[in-house]
């Protein structure tokens, strides 16, 4: 069988081809690996590609164990793996490899384990904690409250939040069912559940605000060194502050309205003067939430006195708190003191009907007989005397004065401006 010649000279251009190709590759392949010679110097070039070599072989560095075991952890909570063994196997380190311009780099890509393990340590456990009413508060075992108490005590000063909440409700137990138990240790007592009110954690600064609550309620004018132990110079020490900062501060809602209904039951429990005094310092604080929140216990505080007890405590004193608070930048602040300047202007009013009263008495009251002789001398006095001077007595001081007697007290005791927010608020 004869091949065509079309077909050979074919065959022989595509041998020849397929040489010079491979010969062009192997003198390109060559040319690239070619070994420097003595006394050649590198170039810039292979110099970066060195420096880059040597920078990646420093940092990179096998992982420790604490790393692979919280890695690992990680992996385990995201694919909700809850087949972990007790111990944590080596690590086998994979490499992944690079190429820079010819030269081969190494360093660590990723871990390689074949069983996980998660830290170790308890499980986190979840904690139900029920919000007691005083109401439905049970008695302690009568046979061993002042154990149960003493052990309570212990507890209010545990690390352990959840054994604080157990403290508290036994102190609250003690509190309602066993009060002459209890008193004796409210100095030791009352630091502890301040400790609480003070915690980050939401339920157990309500428990121990409800404590706080029920320990007003019950012992009343007894809690009255507990107030304000740190005052304005101490204010971690303050059970009234801190009450005020949490009712201000806190950024649960629970928690805020379980510290105002603390704070009213101390205003109706404890002497209306004593609460007045340990509240004005702090009227004047630099929180405007704190401002607002004085301002409402002023008003609850207040009304717990009649007109007669306010005007003897100092209608004076308290005018310019609300004169303050009135003139506040927060809305509550404001709010807050209408009612108390209400309650003043009542005071003020009834204490000045009660002086009108009197003098109106005094001049309808039988006129004393005098005898011949001081009336003729009266009557030569009155012909030969002079015209009587006019009163110079402001016109507001005249009781037949058209002018408001609260306007003129107010204008007295406030500057201008005050005193028209104060006239402006309560004449509404």
């Amino acid at each position: 069988m004869r091949i065509p010649l079309q077909v050979v000279l074919l065959g022989l251009g595509i041998a020849t081809a397929t040489l010079i190709f491979e010969g062009a590759k192997r003198a390109m392949s060559g040319k690239h690996k070619r070994s420097p010679k003595q006394g050649d110097s590198p170039t810039a070039k292979e110099a970066k590609i060195a420096r880059e070599t040597a920078h990646v072989e420093e940092t990179a560095s096998v992982p420790t164990e604490k790393e692979v075991a919280a890695a690992e952890a990680a992996r385990a909570r995201l694919r909700g793996d809850q087949t972990t063994t007790a111990s944590v196997r080596s690590c086998q380190l994979s490499f992944a490899v690079f190429h820079l311009d010819g030269v081969r780099l190494s360093r660590p890509f990723f871990f390689q384990t074949s069983e996980g393990k998660l830290p170790d340590g308890p499980e986190p456990v979840i904690v139900d904690i029920d919000y007691i009413a005083s109401s439905q508060l049970l008695p302690l075992d009568n046979d061993n409250v002042k154990e149960q108490l003493q052990a309570a005590v212990q507890q209010l000063d545990a690390k352990d939040w959840t054994q604080a909440i157990h403290g508290l409700n036994v102190v609250r137990q003690a509190a309602v069912h066993h009060k002459h138990t209890l008193e004796p240790s409210l100095s030791k007592v009352v630091p502890l559940v301040l400790k609480s009110v003070k915690s980050l954690r939401s339920s157990l600064c309500k428990t121990a605000v409800m404590c706080v609550a029920d320990l007003f309620s019950v012992f009343g004018n007894s809690m009255e060194p507990y107030i304000d132990m740190g005052s304005l110079t101490r204010p971690a020490n303050s059970l009234l502050l801190q009450l005020l900062l949490k009712a201000s501060s806190n950024d649960k809602r629970f928690v805020i309205e379980e510290v105002q209904q603390s704070l009213r039951v101390m205003a109706g429990s404890v002497e209306p003067a004593v609460s007045l005094d340990r509240l004005v310092p702090y009227a004047a604080h630099r929180n405007p939430k704190v401002r607002a929140q004085v301002a409402m216990v002023l008003t609850a505080a207040a009304e717990q006195m009649t007109p007669e007890d306010l005007m003897q405590y100092g209608n004076d004193k308290l005018l310019k708190v609300g004169g303050a608070l009135v003139t506040d930048n927060t809305p509550d602040a404001r709010t807050a003191a209408r009612g108390l300047l209400t309650l003043l202007r009542k005071s003020h009013d009834t204490a000045a009907s009660t002086a009108s009263t009197s003098d109106g008495e005094k001049e309808n009251s039988p006129a004393v007989v005098r005898d011949s002789s001081n009336i003729s001398r009266n009557t030569d006095h009155a012909l030969t005397s002079k015209p009587a001077v006019k009163d110079s007595r402001p016109a507001c001081d005249d009781p037949k004065s058209n002018v408001d007697p609260w306007e003129s007290y107010c204008r007295s005791m406030l500057a201008p401006s005050v005193a028209a927010a104060v006239l402006k608020v309560v004449n509404k």
